[in-house]
């Protein structure tokens, strides 16, 4: 396994277990590298609205995840690659507005409730990026999710309850 690989799932169990635990970021170096303290997710939080909404393509990322900001570069392709499912972007660190030319196309989930869904979905310990198709039992999307996987993950999701 290769160093970025490592860097990542140790960023990802980090921000799991400073959201989780509540600790505070004063200046550690983590801060520094996910870019901004995490806030410990609500206990018991319902899903988001974004979620729960039909026909919702969920991608779950950070601002400290290369793959995750390649994946946001690429959004507009995916945007229309996803139609009719509307973008949902579940940054865990800290909100990420849509691209400019794609506002109202895409929606976004509080930093908390991202967090909560990828520990619900994914699993404690969960890698970065992902993708959740709202109101399916269908099995995430694990790693970017660009256009041309797009068929084969739906091929995969049908007949599963939506």
């Amino acid at each position: 396994m290769n160093i970025a690989v490592k860097y990542y799932e140790l960023m990802t169990h980090l921000s799991t277990s400073i959201a989780r635990f509540g600790v505070p970021c004063g200046r550690l170096v983590f801060a520094l590298l996910a870019g901004g303290c995490l806030s410990a997710p609500g206990a018991g939080a319902a899903p988001a609205p974004a979620e729960q909404a039909p026909n919702r393509i969920v991608l779950l990322g950070a601002r400290w995840c290369a793959p995750c900001m390649a994946e946001y570069a690429n959004l507009p392709a995916l945007v229309r690659a996803a139609a009719p499912d509307r973008i949902v972007l579940a940054w865990i660190d800290r909100p990420i507005a849509a691209p400019p030319g794609l506002q109202g196309q895409v929606d976004t989930m509080p930093p908390a409730a991202a967090r909560e869904l990828a520990e619900r979905r994914l699993g404690v310990g969960f890698g970065l990026p992902a993708a959740v198709a709202s109101g399916s039992a269908c099995q995430p999307w694990r790693g970017p999710l660009r256009p041309a996987d797009l068929p084969a993950w739906r091929a995969a999701c049908a007949g599963q309850p939506r």
